[in-house]
């Protein structure tokens, strides 16, 4: 099927801050595959550590066009991939940023979102790899005749719709890897967009404590970990987190502690320090390839600790966080701080990494969106 459409405006990180308004041109579809017209695409911390240049290996490479957090509108779909995705053109849907490849060790067991193929939305395929829209940060996005496509409410505002990604991460972070049962335990390291959505998470899933650790300049983000359901915070500027965990828990100490604090030094240590013999610890906040401090190796050894890595989400999470957003149950717009046009992309990176504070009228950003709408979108460089 024949559906280019002339050219997409995106976003290309070209290099460390180097990013720029661009035209690429917008590919024809098959049968197999789809275009997908953007609304809105999250940013997350990722995405500001790839501005910065912090990401190594396959996410690290340039030039590309980021953005996985995606929501949009199907523009144009194959016959077959409409039957696969069970989407029609017009149809409002939320990507997965994974492209699974099927076939390596990881997705014929059930676990794609380790996939060989390193192939998926905003971290991966450089603007090189045709047909170089690959990422959020664009009004098109090309469909993947692997990609996995959510159906979605068309009533949801699409800052709080994009909130399905970092919700389904918090989802299989907080309560699939570490099988969180029912008036279990849980502290959460670092109160960003994915701590935030793990409170929502742990709560969801029947967790009787909710502890959230932020630091010096956290109170806002504390605040709304309060709002949305957290039993206790701890601002570790102030307070020692191991003594307040010990205090709230009267010396249980906590089943699973969730590391999404990007990095922070005394993670390790406060981590391993705080869950209780035989407990779980979940790494998922990335550091820029720094070596962990703080890891005391026989701590580990001795209180039978176990420790798991975890990257992105998979379908049921993802259809669970999207259901949880429909549901209203929970004030997730209350993470909706900041939207930003396109053509704004810098100031919304910057904004999402605190360096913007006079343009940040006074809140303090957490969920941070581009929209692919709106004005401050006009290329400014020659098409590719």
């Amino acid at each position: 099927m024949d559906s280019s459409h002339g050219y997409a405006t995106a976003a290309v990180l070209r290099g460390p801050r180097s990013i720029a308004i661009e035209s690429v041109k917008i590919p024809e579809t098959s049968d197999d595959d789809g275009l997908l017209e953007v609304e809105a695409c999250g940013l997350c911390g990722s995405d500001y550590e790839q501005y910065l240049g912090h990401l190594a290996g396959v996410m690290g490479r340039t030039p590309i066009v980021p953005g996985h957090e995606i929501v949009g509108r199907i523009a144009a779909v194959g016959r077959r991939a409409r039957d696969r995705w069970r989407v029609e053109e017009g149809d409002r849907v939320a990507i997965e940023p994974v492209i699974p490849c099927g076939m390596c060790v990881a997705c014929l067991t059930g676990f794609y979102t380790r996939c060989a193929d390193d192939r998926g939305y905003g971290l991966y395929q450089t603007l090189d790899v045709r047909p170089a829209l690959w990422g959020g940060y664009a009004t098109h996005l090309y469909l993947h005749p692997r990609s996995i496509v959510h159906k979605v409410s068309g009533d949801i505002p699409s800052s709080l719709m994009t909130l399905f990604n970092p919700l389904s991460n918090a989802i299989r972070w907080t309560t699939e890897i570490p099988k969180l049962a029912p008036g279990s335990s849980v502290l959460i390291q670092g109160p960003g967009q994915r701590g935030l959505c793990a409170v929502v998470a742990a709560r969801d899933a029947g967790a009787e404590e909710v502890f959230v650790t932020g630091a010096t300049g956290d109170d806002h983000r504390l605040e709304l970990a309060r709002l949305l359901g957290a039993t206790g915070v701890i601002n570790s500027g102030k307070n020692d987190p191991v003594e307040a965990v010990a205090e709230m828990t009267s010396g249980r100490m906590v089943d699973v502690v969730v590391d999404v604090s990007g990095g922070n030094d005394a993670a390790f240590d406060v981590a391993t320090r705080s869950v209780r013999r035989g407990g779980e610890i979940v790494l998922a906040g990335l550091n820029g390839h720094r070596p962990a401090v703080g890891l005391i190796s026989d701590r580990v050894v001795l209180n039978e600790i176990r420790i798991t890595g975890a990257l992105s989400a998979g379908y049921t999470a993802v259809k669970r966080a999207i259901s949880l957003i429909e549901s209203s149950r929970y004030a997730l717009e209350i993470l909706c701080t900041h939207t930003f046009p396109l053509g704004e992309v810098e100031r919304a990176l910057k904004t999402l990494g605190r360096e913007n504070r006079p343009e940040m009228d006074g809140v303090e950003p957490v969920h941070v969106t581009l929209s692919a709408r709106g004005p401050g979108a006009d290329c400014e460089r020659e098409p590719r």
